[in-house]
């Protein structure tokens, strides 16, 4: 299940931009898979008094398979709970991240996918909240895919 969800958050953080405090936007379809053969990328989340929200559309993911990493940009302080509800699974997934500390995941998707998310900051103040998204289809090594770089 936790390995579901990260994979979800990961479809969901590629689906997004970098994005100013006060929104985010959506990409296409075309774009997301394009992140995702380039190994991944960086995605910014609206914080607001320590705490940011969004969602996806339902997002076809042909059922695919992939293992990457989620990783808090370094240059972040305190820590960061990441909550997702991935509803046409109806799964659930809480974590602690910490900056600079990558989390792997590995996870086979449905047909399609819609996410929730909930994030909350140790800190009640405003900022972007800047996630490395790693990606590798080959399933080989996900661990890689935990150091961000400029693509």
């Amino acid at each position: 299940m936790r390995a579901r969800l990260l994979k979800s958050l990961l479809l969901v953080a590629l689906a997004t931009v970098p994005a100013i405090p006060t929104s985010v936007a959506a990409q296409g379809l075309g774009q997301v898979m394009m992140g995702m053969s380039n190994g991944g990328g960086w995605v910014g989340i609206p914080i607001q008094h320590g705490k940011g929200t969004f969602s996806t559309a339902t997002l076809p993911t042909a059922a695919m398979s992939i293992a990457g990493c989620v990783n808090v940009w370094w240059g972040h302080s305190g820590s960061w709970e990441i909550r997702a509800h991935e509803s046409v699974l109806g799964s659930n997934l809480r974590i602690e991240a910490e900056p600079g500390q990558g989390v792997t995941f590995e996870h086979d998707f449905g047909m399609t996918a819609q996410v929730d998310i909930e994030v909350a900051w140790s800190e009640p103040r405003d900022t972007t909240l800047m996630l490395w998204i790693g990606v590798d289809p080959t399933l080989e090594a996900p661990e890689e895919t935990c150091d961000p770089y400029e693509g």
